[in-house]
């Protein structure tokens, strides 16, 4: 999978260097506020930088750092670690408006997550209703996403903001070691809304994924949008 997604940008890339260098092209800083999915998802911040080619293609490289590192007092995840890598290949849309434009495009992320969880359980396979309950155990899930990009960038000069939402799939492998005592048992639901996290699967599952948020930017360069 990862390989295909590296050839796949690496494709997509050279295309963009094969077309006519017009119109205008630079860099822009970028910031968004981000959630950490890590049982109760975390605050955190996300910075990245986009280089526009020409008036039509630009690409997006941010990454995701959480702020809120201290455990409190009742959580069940300890000694967390957290980073994601995301990159965007943007087709802005020509626009007759004079305040922004519409765009799509292509991510894919990768995320980095360990931590160690206390008084958990785990699905050793994908349907059924028996789990695994244990004391304590070490967590590694990394995820990567890819997904189709939508979103709307309104400008006021320099400065813009992105709104922008997506959905795709989302793959997940999750290994989990020193396990304490563990038990296996029928699964036992609660009333109400009960939503399992994805690392409570051991193995490979993919899913679908969904994002949306908001972006601010501040472009290096006199940005002019794409019209018709």
């Amino acid at each position: 999978m990862r390989k295909f997604i590296v050839i796949l940008f690496l494709v997509l890339s050279s295309s963009l260097y094969a077309q006519e260098n017009s119109g205008q092209k630079g860099w822009a800083a970028t910031f968004a506020p981000a959630l950490i999915p890590i049982s109760q998802p975390g605050l955190g911040i996300q910075p990245g930088i986009e280089y526009r080619f020409n008036d039509r293609f630009s690409l997006l490289a941010e990454i995701a750092i959480p702020v809120n590192k201290k455990n409190s007092k009742d959580s069940s995840e300890l000694n967390k670690q957290y980073l994601r890598f995301k990159t965007e290949i943007r087709y802005s849309l020509l626009t007759k408006s004079k305040k922004g434009h519409y765009y799509t495009g292509l991510q894919v992320s990768s995320s980095q997550r360990r931590f160690t969880n206390v008084g958990g359980f785990y699905y050793d396979e994908r349907h059924t209703d028996s789990v695994y309950y244990y004391d304590k155990a070490s967590i590694n899930s990394p995820v990567t996403t890819v997904s189709v990009q939508f979103g709307s960038i309104i400008t006021k000069g320099r400065f813009a903001v992105d709104v922008f939402a997506g959905i795709g799939a989302r793959f997940i492998h999750t290994t989990i070691s020193d396990i304490e005592n563990p038990v296996r048992s029928v699964i036992m639901s609660a009333d109400g809304l009960n939503l399992t996290a994805s690392y409570s699967y051991r193995g490979n599952i993919v899913m679908f994924h969904f994002n949306g948020g908001i972006r601010f930017m501040w472009h290096f360069y006199e940005f002019k949008r794409p019209r018709k």
